[in-house]
């Protein structure tokens, strides 16, 4: 009978450091939001706490993923494990997402609006992740919306 192999700590480490910060971007922590939930969660026996996640070691690093867990209402380590990644698209998508930007900012909304309508329409969870038919289908929602704005304040 074959005996698996120890895990080396090193990689664990690395591997929940990068969750850790997979995370954070996922949930759009500020800076300073971030640093205060590490040096909460690190805090302890008279020792203030780390500010960053990079001084962590693995057990820390699983208390920070666990405190992500609580406020995500998911297993946060077994979210960034099964994402699945889409491929990176053949051809430069940057003039279709500079569209979609300019059609945002027309219409006074935020990035996590076309995050949303990403995920609603394409079953993504990034605009990032589209390919270019995807994208398409997007500016084609923003630019029905921006109509239907037009409309109602030509209305008023």
């Amino acid at each position: 009978m074959k005996r698996r192999a120890a895990k080396d700590p090193a990689a664990t480490r690395l591997r929940r450091l990068k969750a850790v910060h997979a995370i954070r971007r996922q949930m759009g922590l500020d800076d300073d939001v971030y640093r205060d939930l590490v040096q909460r969660v690190t805090r302890g026996a008279g020792f203030d706490g780390w500010r960053s996640a990079g001084d962590c070691d693995p057990a820390q690093l699983a208390a920070i993923l666990r405190e992500f867990q609580k406020l995500q209402g998911k297993p946060a380590e077994q979210a960034v494990a099964a994402r699945v990644w889409a491929a990176k698209p053949k051809g430069d998508l940057s003039p279709q997402v500079a569209k979609i930007e300019a059609l945002l900012a027309d219409a006074g909304r935020e990035w996590a609006y076309g995050h949303a309508l990403a995920k609603r329409i394409c079953k993504v969870n990034r605009i990032e992740w589209c390919n270019r038919f995807e994208l398409q289908k997007l500016i084609a929602a923003l630019e029905y919306d921006a109509k239907r704005r037009a409309r109602r304040a030509a209305g008023e």
